[in-house]
């Protein structure tokens, strides 16, 4: 059964959100919902939130608080441009936005919808999670509260966010300049994650790696901090048996489940080989054995 056409509401005032979003449906791109509805799902008032968009800049950067705050109502190809024009420097969300299905989904797209839909293959998150991001939350009554992004993911498809709330914004500290993210899929666009991968740390002087946060998608409910694995190589040189014990510890951070897009077994495989890569990428001397991802022909093994 086709849905009745919604009436869209297209406020360009936050102040007038609240109001509008009382018994209606919040939102921004519109990619998740499009294909909710092609379900039967109905939703009879939306709330358009990119009309925003235009009263603010997509990413801002507070050197005094060493914070950059990232738009949650812009598309994810003006965070990315924002990303690279100089106004922050956040490597492994340019990475993962660029990875992020297709040019024409990265136009419509959004952090804060790719956020609420609390997907734990979402592609933008471990990125965020793993730079220790912030989420501001605007309530009903016109107000603002903020939840560490590890407390808003509660479960597949459940965040914290409460009825007439909407997310207007997400802050993190200033990432280092070494970062990244790999995902695995089906091919190489328009794929959800078999699992995904991001990192960030400092490399000092010397080639020890300090500050490391990993984040990894599609191996637990939700997106996860690899916390074991990070705590493995801080302060270390990333040797062959430093990275080799860094690998082994994964498993503690992990605990994916066979589903229709891959098995448990394939993803405990492939999430070695992504951190493996990301500490020492594949070089021409590398031993033949050394890179270990399985090809997605594996995948329901």
């Amino acid at each position: 059964m086709t849905p009745t056409a919604p009436t869209l509401l297209r406020p360009t005032d936050p102040a007038d959100v609240s109001r509008l979003l009382a018994g209606a449906r919040a939102v921004a791109g519109g990619t998740d919902l499009l294909v909710q509805r092609r379900a039967g799902a109905e939703a009879p008032t939306l709330v358009d939130l990119t009309g925003l968009a235009g009263a603010r800049p997509a990413v801002t950067s507070d050197d005094a608080a060493g914070e950059l705050t990232i738009s949650a109502v812009h598309p994810l190809t003006d965070i990315a441009n924002g990303l690279t024009d100089g106004a922050g420097v956040f490597p492994a969300l340019t990475a993962a936005i660029c990875q992020f299905a297709s040019t024409t989904i990265r136009n419509r797209a959004t952090i804060g919808g790719n956020l609420v839909t609390g997907s734990p293959a979402a592609d933008t998150v471990p990125a965020l999670l793993a730079a220790g991001a912030a989420i501001d939350i605007v309530t009903p009554d016109g107000g603002l509260r903020t939840v560490d992004l590890a407390e808003f993911l509660l479960g597949p498809r459940r965040v914290d966010l409460a009825a007439g709330e909407w997310v207007t914004s997400v802050r993190v500290p200033q990432p280092p300049v070494e970062g990244g993210f790999r995902k695995i899929g089906g091919r190489r666009a328009q794929a959800i994650s078999f699992l995904n991968l991001a990192w960030q740390w400092h490399r000092e002087p010397d080639g020890r790696l300090t500050g490391v946060r990993l984040a990894m998608g599609s191996v637990a409910p939700t997106v996860v901090r690899l916390r074991t694995a990070a705590a493995v190589l801080e302060a270390q040189l990333p040797t062959q048996d430093v990275v080799d014990a860094a690998v082994a510890a994964i498993d503690a951070d992990i605990s994916p489940i066979d589903d229709l897009r891959a098995s448990a077994h394939y993803r405990r495989r492939c999430a070695a080989g992504l951190l493996r890569e990301a500490l020492l990428p594949p070089s021409g001397t590398a031993r033949a054995d050394q890179y270990v991802t399985p090809t997605t022909r594996e995948k329901n093994q």
